[in-house]
């Protein structure tokens, strides 16, 4: 099934050449085989669980395509400005790639 995930711009570079392979969000947006479309490229749904905002940032900040922890954690500041970085917060990970051998 394709689902509908925005990205914000800052992200299609890392999108596009394979360095952001996870997206973190308040809630699940889909299932592992679904498709999204972002910047002109399909991508696939790889796996999907739960983790805290703590985890993501200390663990997954690469794959967020992000260049540091602070910047992981900037950033989500940016798109959450009235609840801001959470540490213990439950957030869904969605692991993807690109459909299109990126």
């Amino acid at each position: 099934m394709k689902v509908k995930i925005p990205f914000k711009p800052y992200f299609e570079e890392s999108m596009l050449n394979g360095a952001k392979r996870a997206t973190s969000r308040t809630k699940k947006f889909g299932n592992v085989g679904d498709t999204f479309g972002a910047f002109g490229v399909l991508f696939e749904l790889t796996g999907i669980s739960q983790s805290t905002l703590l985890n993501v940032a200390e663990n997954y900040w690469r794959e967020e395509g992000c260049g540091s922890q602070s910047n992981f954690e900037s950033i989500w500041k940016s798109i959450y400005p009235n609840k801001g970085f959470v540490p213990d917060q439950a957030v869904w990970v969605h692991w993807f790639k690109s459909k299109e051998g990126k």
